[in-house]
């Protein structure tokens, strides 16, 4: 389009006037042409509003993460709601609304409730309690717990195509590979789904009475994959024929029962009068066997070792440690018996009735206890206590030593060197010792007294938790002196002392002057036992019998433990 305008004005024209109207009028059609193109009032080209009508045919954010915000828990002392920048088509009305930073909106002082996000005039999103014109978003405040929640588009606003969106579309993560069309990418989507449907799929135009063919195909087991070359089965006249591909060697077969456990079901035909009226295509993309592992075309019982050192159980387990694990025998038409990890108690168990549950390395046997003390030295003794100056005690005073004694199993006493020192000593002035809350005063042995440079050692019992006491008898106020020092202490040791076994075995029958072998594995230890017992619990024995107690069921004479002969019934 151009404008031609006159300008050649010379001096004498008498015209000048309807020239410059000419101009005027030239002037006013076009700016009103081009007026008309801007809002969407003239034909012929297309103007800006119906162009942007037709690329945003309805209301919504332009971009996907367009004024996108997160929801969770905000962070104090401002608990800010951040909006993304973005962009805003409002559809009937033709209003366009865009900013390029993002805002941060403060939600401090609001109440829990429901709350909205709009766009003003300028494209700046705003938080309020109201929808209004343009809102984009709504959500759910909590003012206690600072969550955002329930976040959603509001009724009525989509997610409208970008540039952003559009380049998005033309990497593949998956396959690491890059396209300069959507239509490339979506070729290709196409070419690998042929490919991969085409695996075992249904020839129709080979099929002839009742053999029915199929294209070739692959088939994993474990990280073997074996390649299936098309061919055919022959199906069963007027029956239901299960047609499936063996995952173990890729063999296809057909049978009239139903689908194998452990095959890969490929298809389900229907024949009749020697043809073939019906098929069901019923593969799978999951080449799954029978071995339960998701997928992965395993056939179970296959496996009989393992190249790696480690077997890995809930491989798959994330965060916090939730799940037992277990492995279990199967044992036909007995319990079951099992070992698994129990998760809650962090302990490994067994169960040999599939019902009761025992700690691996526990001791079952019931077994004697004998408490030793074994005294333990402090190499470099501590000073356990220190007072100066101080006055006579009101009460038994606590000598707490569990910070300075390693005891596992306990401690019976201590030994205390003791510096006692009083200005004005005396008969009475000194310092007792007790185990705590004894319920009789010391004796003097458990007392000392007199000055700094003649201490005493003193063997003074503990309760369990290691606490004995003292009391102070000073001759007045602020006139006694105490150093404590702890040079050793007896540790509890807990030891085995008599092991208790009964066991009853099936009658014994023994003919006169013979003998009988009894084989009862692992009843009891050598090394722990010292006295046996043996009790007749029913029967009757006539004359004199012996028994004799072996290290093994071979009974020979070096492995004999223990003998007794000579024993009469009465």
């Amino acid at each position: 389009m151009s404008v031609s305008l006159f300008k050649a004005f010379v001096q004498g024209m008498t015209d000048y006037i309807v020239k410059h109207n000419a101009n005027y009028a030239l002037v006013e059609t076009n700016l009103n042409y081009l007026l008309g193109m801007v809002t969407g009032q003239a034909g012929g080209d297309i103007s800006v509003p119906p162009g942007l009508k037709e690329v945003f045919d309805r209301q919504g954010l332009i971009g996907i993460g367009s004024y996108g915000f997160n929801a969770g828990t905000l962070t104090g002392p401002s608990y800010n709601l951040t909006v993304a920048a973005g962009a805003y088509w409002s559809g009937a009305t033709g209003n366009f609304r865009s900013r390029a930073t993002p805002t941060s909106i403060s939600m401090s002082g609001q109440a829990t409730g429901t709350y909205y996000v709009y766009l003003d005039a300028s494209g700046n999103p705003v938080v309020g309690i109201s929808a209004l014109a343009d809102t984009v978003w709504q959500f759910a405040w909590n003012s206690s717990t600072h969550v955002v929640s329930a976040k959603a588009l509001f009724a009525g606003v989509s997610i409208l195509f970008d540039g952003d969106d559009y380049a998005d579309q033309l990497t593949s993560t998956a396959r690491n590979k890059s396209f300069t069309k959507v239509a490339d990418r979506l070729e290709a989507i196409e070419q690998l789904l042929a490919e991969m449907s085409g695996f075992y799929a249904e020839d129709p135009d080979n099929h002839a009475g009742l053999d029915f063919y199929y294209l070739a195909g692959k088939v994993r087991n474990d990280s073997v994959i074996y390649d299936t070359v098309a061919g055919h089965v022959t199906l069963a006249d007027d029956d239901t024929n299960y047609v499936e591909v063996d995952p173990a060697d890729g063999t296809v077969s057909a049978n009239g029962t139903g689908f194998t456990s452990g095959q890969i079901a490929l298809f389900q035909v229907v024949t009749a009068s020697g043809a073939i009226t019906n098929v069901t295509d019923v593969r799978t993309w999951a080449l799954a066997g029978t071995g339960g592992c998701g997928g992965g075309g395993h056939t179970q019982n296959t496996d009989i070792g393992t190249t790696s050192p480690a077997f890995t159980l809930n491989n798959d387990a994330t965060g916090a440690p939730t799940q037992d694990c277990k492995l279990e025998v199967k044992r036909a038409d007995e319990t079951n018996v099992a070992l698994k990890w129990n998760e809650t108690e962090n302990k490994w168990q067994y169960t040999n009735d599939g019902a009761n549950w025992y700690n691996l390395g526990d001791i079952t046997v019931a077994l004697g206890a004998q408490e030793l003390t074994k005294y333990v030295p402090v190499d470099d003794p501590q000073e356990v206590w220190t007072e100066t100056n101080r006055g006579a005690s009101i009460d038994w005073e606590d000598l707490d030593l569990s910070s300075f004694i390693s005891a596992m199993q306990g401690c019976s006493a201590v030994v205390l060197r003791v510096f006692f020192w009083d200005s004005a000593p005396g008969p009475g002035v000194n310092v007792q010792f007790r185990k705590k809350d004894a319920p009789a005063l010391p004796t003097l042995a458990y007392s000392a007294w007199k000055d700094e440079y003649d201490p005493r050692t003193l063997i003074v019992p503990v309760d369990a938790d290691l606490v004995c006491q003292f009391f102070v008898n000073a001759s007045g106020v602020d006139t006694a002196n105490l150093r404590v020092f702890l040079l050793g202490y007896f540790e509890k040791v807990i030891g085995v002392g008599t092991q208790d076994r009964t066991f009853t075995p099936l009658p014994i029958t023994v003919a006169a002057s013979s003998n009988a072998a009894v084989n009862q594995a692992s009843f009891m230890n050598r090394g722990l036992v010292h006295y046996l017992k043996v009790a007749e619990t029913g029967g009757l024995v006539f004359g004199t019998y012996a028994i004799e107690i072996f290290a093994r069921d071979t009974f020979q004479d070096e492995d004999l433990l223990y003998k007794a002969v000579g024993i009469r019934p009465d």
